[in-house]
């Protein structure tokens, strides 16, 4: 038998064998329609618009040297963007903190007293791609500065190959009872 190209016969075949291809399998339900690309799109990707936007702020937001990431992260705590904070955490801290900051809805801290005059005090290199950092700061009402802490910001390097960049992997904080800390934080007492 001869199939000539405008034969019936080679237009059913060949639409049988394009979507037998494109679906698998041939499906042979009456009047069952396959999945569209939306609906094939959605049983994939299941993230709500919230965690797009989440993803598209911390998905490009790295940091080139260390202290980059300590900076960045306080500058979040001084805003009480937990997003921020939330970008600058290891993949390890993100996953652990994740819940926590959602749960707040990614605000962090409390109007008052608030973390003010983040400085500094004492930067050490522990290996080529690990640093850990000193920062002291005041609590702070509109009356007076009620109490100093301090915390210790651990950055480490990710040195996956053509993805270095820095971030946190821990953050340690002495406790006291005025402090709102931010969901990423482990607390001494």
């Amino acid at each position: 038998m001869r199939l000539d190209k405008n034969s019936p016969l080679l237009s059913v075949l060949f639409s049988i064998l394009i979507c037998g291809l494109y679906y698998g399998t041939v499906n042979a339900k009456t009047n069952d329609t396959p999945p569209s690309f939306e609906e094939k799109f959605t049983e994939v990707v299941q993230l709500n618009p919230l965690e797009i936007q989440l993803m598209s702020f911390t998905a490009d937001l790295h940091v080139a040297e260390p202290k980059q990431a300590a900076e960045l992260w306080i500058l979040g705590v001084n805003n009480r963007s937990g997003a921020v904070q939330y970008a600058m955490l290891s993949p390890s801290l993100q996953k652990q903190s994740r819940r926590k900051f959602e749960q707040t809805h990614w605000v962090t801290g409390q109007s008052s007293p608030w973390v003010s005059n983040f400085r500094f005090t004492k930067v050490e290199k522990l290996s080529e791609s690990r640093m850990r950092y000193t920062v002291k700061y005041d609590l702070v009402t509109s009356m007076q500065i009620l109490v100093s802490g301090q915390k210790i910001i651990i950055v480490e390097k990710n040195l996956e190959p053509f993805r270095e960049y820095w971030f946190i992997s821990l953050i340690t904080t002495k406790y006291n009872q005025w402090e709102a800390f931010t969901p990423a934080e482990t607390f001494l007492k």
